[in-house]
């Protein structure tokens, strides 16, 4: 088996990657800059995970997604919305409206038909993504629909059919986590901050770096990141 993988640099692709390289031959790993305001610790952390498991990396600017959507993870006029952790563990209500702050149109579906596009040409039979079972109750284009509705497309939209796949498509961020312990993935490589960095450092505050201390809290494992956020709480 032969894949491309979407590498953002944050936690899930991270371990998705080291799991497609243990499964499969990795062809390439792409990272997309719509002009987020991450983008520069995304491209470093990507650039460097990459490197490490030896797989060839590509960079891909889609800046029209970035000038039709009003997303505060665009916008630095707007402030990307801060969430705590017992506000993510009872108030489903703020999670789905902090969402629709971050929603960027129909993201995930166009880095699934560019990377089909890749998968196509260099003749990879899967496409990898980090969705997973705890952002797609918030975010529905992590969800196991969205990735069959997308097979169902790829099955007409490309002659060799390549798939799309989430080799963590059921697992919470903890299991994610403990599935990247075992596999000795390099945790101090990632980026999985919504804002751009503060010397290095993740933001803290925002919902990726929530979910983020707290899947590493719930495992037991936090002193591998501590040192990672702004705070170090």
């Amino acid at each position: 088996m032969k894949s491309v993988c979407l590498l953002s640099g944050g936690l899930d692709s991270l371990v998705s990657l080291a799991l497609a390289k243990k499964e499969t031959e990795v062809l390439l790993a792409l990272t997309f800059d719509y002009g987020q305001r991450s983008f520069r610790d995304e491209k470093e952390s990507s650039s460097k995970i990459a490197s490490h498991y030896g797989v060839h990396h590509k960079i891909v600017k889609i800046d029209w997604l970035g000038e039709i959507t009003k997303t505060a993870l665009v916008d630095k006029k707007k402030t990307v919305p801060s969430v705590t952790e017992k506000e993510i563990d009872t108030k489903p209500d703020l999670l789905h409206n902090n969402a629709k702050l971050v929603w960027v149109p129909n993201r995930n579906a166009v880095f699934v038909n560019i990377a089909a596009s890749f998968a196509e040409s260099l003749g990879a039979d899967q496409i990898v993504a980090g969705f997973n079972s705890e952002e797609a109750a918030t975010f529905p284009d992590n969800s196991l629909q969205f990735v069959n509705c997308v097979n169902s497309l790829f099955r007409v939209s490309t002659f060799s059919k390549p798939r799309l796949i989430s080799y963590v498509q059921s697992y919470n961020k903890g299991g994610i986590v403990n599935t990247g312990i075992k596999m000795k993935v390099p945790f101090e490589l990632l980026y999985s901050c919504y804002n751009s960095s503060k010397d290095g450092r993740m933001c803290g505050t925002c919902e990726s770096c929530v979910r983020l201390k707290m899947a590493f809290k719930g495992t037991g494992n936090f002193e591998l990141i501590k040192d990672r956020f702004v705070e170090g709480i």
